[in-house]
């Protein structure tokens, strides 16, 4: 049975996915990234859950179909246009941190090693952008066989500090069965931030239409940061 967590309204909850693989390892996807939404609990029905549920009601053939990124290659231009309009229409954060096959690691370090720090910096700027300000913070990750214990090992305790007051942070997974939509939006974002590091990558500079949909929409609601080089940071 999943665990119930209970939060103050003005907790900012951040819902977590990844896209690729942490070593790199598909060859057409030489992609890793870890990136979602970021909203206040108590706006979550008004601003993401219920408007995320009549777009799959009107152009997706009902509110409880279950909607993933990577399966938007066969969509007709009225859905993808409909997914656009809700990115830059709805008032929530967005961040991801990319990396891909070329990212210059140090040695005996993986990705997962680095994605903490750089996680919590996209973190921290959207905290500080929040009004009303926030009373607790909540990281929740998508379950995954492959990558809990990765999160469990390098995550550890988070740390959120608002007005030079340290706020206390919640910690959980979700489960891919419970079908949240909150988590099918993180899915989209942390896809489009990593398809832009991967064409990127390949020397590709020209604008992409999700990317830019999903980070464009407002600079306010938005932290991306794509890693070509990390260092170990002296303790």
């Amino acid at each position: 049975m999943e665990e119930v967590l209970r939060v103050h309204p003005h907790c900012l909850m951040f819902f977590v996915d990844e896209t690729g693989h942490e070593s790199f390892a598909d060859p057409n996807y030489p992609v890793f990234g870890l990136g979602g939404c970021a909203i206040m609990a108590g706006a979550i029905a008004a601003y993401l859950r219920t408007p995320w549920r009549a777009l799959k009601e009107e152009y997706f053939g009902g509110a409880d179909v279950r909607l993933h990124a990577s399966d938007m290659r066969t969509a007709s231009q009225a859905q993808l246009s409909a997914i656009g309009e809700f990115f830059r229409r709805q008032e929530f954060g967005r961040f991801a941190v990319t990396m891909t096959g070329g990212t210059q690691l140090p040695a005996n370090r993986i990705a997962y090693e680095i994605m903490p720090g750089a996680i919590r910096k996209r973190c921290a700027e959207l905290a500080s952008r929040c009004q009303p300000t926030l009373i607790e913070v909540a990281f929740i990750h998508e379950e995954s066989k492959r990558g809990d214990r990765f999160v469990k090992r390098y995550f550890g305790p988070t740390f959120v500090k608002v007005n030079g007051q340290t706020v206390k942070v919640h910690q959980g997974f979700m489960s891919k069965a419970r079908g949240d939509e909150a988590m099918e939006v993180a899915d989209f974002i942390v896809n489009a931030a990593g398809r832009r590091a991967l064409s990127w990558s390949l020397g590709d500079m020209r604008p992409r239409r999700d990317f830019d949909a999903v980070f464009g929409a407002n600079p306010l609601w938005q932290s991306f940061f794509h890693v070509q080089q990390a260092a170990v940071q002296a303790a």
